[in-house]
C-alpha cells in the first residue's frame, strides 16, 4: 500500500484534465441561463459545497442512521494546484466531484459502481473516530492539504490531514481517502465510457446548473 496516496492524486488530476477537457462540465457551471450571464466557477462551487455541508439528512431524503452521530455523508476538500477538489459520498449512494475553478458532475447513483463506492465511503466514514464537538466553520485546505466533512445529525464534524500523512498504511483516515478516491476513480472511469459510446443505459449523472 505504501505510495498509495500519491499515486491517487496523479488520478485525481487526470480526472481534472478530463472534466475540463471534455467540453462541456464548465460551461454548464458557469452559465446562468435566467439572466443570461456568466457565472463565476468560484462562485458555483461554493453553493455546491454549501448546499452539503449546510443540508440536513431530512433535507436530501436519507434513510435515518443508528445514532445522532453517525455520517450519512462525508465531503473531502483536497488542495490540488489551482484550486481545491471536493468530493462528496452519501449514503444513498450519490456521489459529485467538482473543482473550485470550475467544472465537475454531480448524482451518480444511477451507475452502479459509483453508487456502490460512494456507499462504501460512508460506511468507512462511520468507522472513524470523530471529534469531541462538531466543527462551526468549514475552511478549505492549502495545497497538499486534506480535509475531512463528516455529515450527521448532529452536526458536520472536520478532521484534518495532508497526502503526506495519507500516505501511512497507519494513519487513522488512509482507509477513508483510499475509499474517497475510489469514487474520483469511478468517475474517471464511467467519463472515459461516455467519451467511447459506452455509457451505461439509466445515467443519471447532472453536470451542476
Amino acid at each position: 500500500m505504501k505510495g498509495a496516496a500519491p499515486i491517487a492524486l496523479v488520478t485525481l488530476l487526470v480526472v481534472f484534465t478530463i472534466m475540463k477537457a471534455d467540453g462541456t462540465a464548465k460551461p454548464a457551471m458557469n452559465e446562468t441561463p435566467q439572466k443570461g450571464k456568466i457565472k463565476d466557477p468560484r462562485e458555483t462551487y461554493a453553493d455546491l459545497r454549501s448546499l452539503m455541508l449546510q443540508g440536513t439528512r431530512a433535507k436530501f431524503g436519507l434513510a435515518g442512521t443508528s445514532k445522532p452521530t453517525e455520517p450519512w455523508g462525508v465531503l473531502m476538500d483536497w488542495g490540488v494546484q489551482g484550486g481545491t477538489a471536493t468530493v462528496v459520498a452519501i449514503s444513498d449512494g450519490s456521489a459529485s466531484v467538482y473543482f473550485s475553478n470550475g467544472g465537475g458532475y454531480l448524482g451518480g447513483h444511477g451507475q452502479e459502481p459509483i453508487r456502490a463506492a460512494a456507499q462504501k465511503a460512508v460506511g468507512t466514514a462511520r468507522a472513524v473516530q470523530l471529534p469531541a464537538e462538531p466543527s462551526m466553520s468549514y475552511p478549505l485546505p492549502k495545497r497538499h492539504g486534506v480535509f475531512f466533512y463528516f455529515l450527521t445529525d448532529s452536526g458536520v464534524f472536520m478532521l484534518r490531514t495532508t497526502e503526506q500523512e495519507l500516505n501511512s498504511p497507519i494513519h487513522p483516515l488512509r482507509n477513508l481517502g483510499d475509499a474517497m478516491q475510489a469514487v474520483i476513480t469511478q468517475y474517471r472511469l464511467w467519463d472515459q465510457r461516455r467519451k467511447s459510446g459506452a455509457s451505461d443505459r439509466g445515467n443519471t449523472l447532472r453536470r451542476p446548473n
